[in-house]
């Protein structure tokens, strides 16, 4: 089994996630989704590069790091999930499923949709 890479954006329970994502046999990486002087791109793309799926914590982040990351996962290819609260095992969780599920032939390369959620596949 591929160990996947998840990242976690938005909350403050870092250890956390990372000790949950470890009995998945997942690595997470982890952005607390506040920065200076509002979202900016560069805070946000070296995650994003590196996992394999992003989840956006929705209540804990803000509406500019949720429009910034979602752009930046439309543009690489990142998978994209959106998990209410801020709960560590329902972020893990999520991300595991947009991970398996299989992309229809019909989807395009662009969007996937998961848990009536808007997610973009990886490009190969």
């Amino acid at each position: 089994m591929k160990k996947y890479t998840i990242a976690i954006i938005g909350g403050n329970q870092e250890n956390t996630f990372k000790r949950i994502g470890s009995k998945y046999g997942c690595e997470i990486l982890f952005h607390c989704g506040k920065t200076r002087n509002g979202a900016t791109k560069k805070d946000f793309r070296p995650i994003i590069k590196k996992a394999d799926c992003v989840v956006i914590n929705l209540g804990a982040c803000g509406h500019v790091t949720m429009d910034v990351v979602k752009e930046l996962c439309k543009t690489s290819g990142t998978i994209i999930t959106f998990q209410e609260g801020f709960g560590a095992s329902g972020a893990i969780k999520a991300g595991l499923n947009a991970l398996s599920k299989p992309a229809k032939e019909e989807e395009t390369a662009s969007t996937r949709n998961v848990c009536s959620k808007n997610l973009y596949p990886k490009a190969s």
